[in-house]
């Protein structure tokens, strides 16, 4: 997995003087040595074609205009705000796999960290991460941290010394290590993010609404059919508890849900059924029968 920090964020600055040690002159000591150049997203031929001026009179072979697909839930956020100002071109989309889509190769999963923790706990990430690799060539997750708050993951004072797989470091260790194509990338605000957006989409074939629409949907879903359900409701289905990316569907397929208020009156041995799993349709359950309290 290639995993990049904005040289901002870094905190270090590279200085070409060498630091002088005591006793030593400034000549002989050991040079400062820059940070590591990373790969770049790029395809470097891509890359240089792109910046050929001779092809096609003087004009970019590839020019990018800014085009990102979005997928719908990510309104609730800022970013998608935040890209049109900065001259995005965005299309709104209900996307089956990942949030944003920069180009026919290239997709992003945008985590908060709170997201990234908990998605992390419950093996969402996993999930979503095997869905990126299957359908695109660049799959990039994005740790979103926010501006205000420390720079980290965790507290390094709450770091235990011992790595083990039941921390967010050690899960997340795991999540590079099974999935090498991952990019692993993180910013520091929005307008960070815009800006590495564009970035990365340079040369880049721009997307299109109808090609990102249909990945990771199954063959026997047509468009007409896609277009005749009722997306909030489907929003709502995939965030209760038990619910995953991998089972909802077949939550609408299953010939006695038609709504929400079906899904309420199974049994847990039909949810447990339906959803494919015991542990995840005793989670569903027990969320939707549990007891409410009543104040007099």
């Amino acid at each position: 997995a290639h995993a990049a920090m904005p040289f901002e964020q870094e905190g270090r600055v590279y200085n070409e003087t060498p630091l002088a040690i005591a006793g030593t002159s400034g000549a002989s000591a050991a040079p400062v040595l820059p940070l590591p150049q990373l790969q770049s997203l790029v395809d470097p031929k891509a890359l240089a074609a792109a910046r050929n001026t001779r092809i096609r009179g003087g004009q970019l072979s590839n020019p990018t205009k800014l085009h990102v697909v979005v997928d719908t839930r990510e309104f609730m956020s800022s970013l998608p705000s935040i890209l049109h100002q900065s001259g995005f071109k965005v299309m709104p989309c209900t996307l089956e796999v990942g949030d944003y889509v920069l180009s026919p190769s290239m997709c992003v999963e945008r985590k908060s960290l709170p997201d990234l923790i908990e998605s992390l706990r419950n093996g969402r990430l996993v999930t979503q991460m095997q869905n990126m690799c299957r359908h695109y060539k660049i799959p990039i997750l994005l740790i979103e941290f926010e501006r205000d708050k420390a720079f980290g993951i965790q507290n390094p004072a709450d770091v235990p010394k011992d790595l083990n797989f039941n921390t967010t470091q050690g899960r997340l260790a795991m999540l590079i290590w099974r999935f090498p194509k991952m990019r692993l990338m993180w910013s520091r605000s929005l307008h960070m993010t815009a800006r590495m957006f564009a970035d990365w989409k340079y040369a880049e074939e721009e997307p299109t609404v109808e090609a990102a629409s249909k990945v990771g949907v199954p063959q026997g879903a047509e468009a007409g059919e896609r277009n005749s359900v009722n997306q909030p409701a489907i929003d709502m289905l995939r965030r209760l508890p038990g619910i995953t990316d991998s089972n909802y569907r077949r939550v609408l397929d299953a010939p006695d849900v038609v709504c929400l208020a079906d899904l309420a009156e199974l049994t847990m041995e039909r949810m447990q059924e339906i959803l494919g799993d015991p542990r995840q349709g005793r989670t569903l359950y027990e969320f939707l029968h549990a007891q409410y309290p009543v104040h007099m």
